[in-house]
């Protein structure tokens, strides 16, 4: 298990998923899908259609937060 502290700002997203996203969509893109979608069903959404898009066979999981304001 690794544990990591960051400090966080307003608007930060996290992003925990499967291999299955993080080995078939770079990490470029996924910040662009990111970017580009502030409604984080439809970036999720999006993220899971690139990785079946490219070619993974297996399920895929992909769960967004996003830091709230204070």
């Amino acid at each position: 298990m690794k544990t990591q502290v960051e400090r966080t700002e307003p608007g930060d997203i996290f992003l925990v998923c499967s291999g299955g996203l993080w080995a078939s969509v770079t990490e470029h893109r996924i910040t662009g899908i990111l970017a580009a979608h502030h409604e984080l069903r439809l970036a999720a959404s999006l993220l899971l259609d690139r990785a079946h898009e490219n070619g993974e066979p297996g399920p895929v999981t992909c769960l967004l937060a996003r830091v709230a304001a204070s």
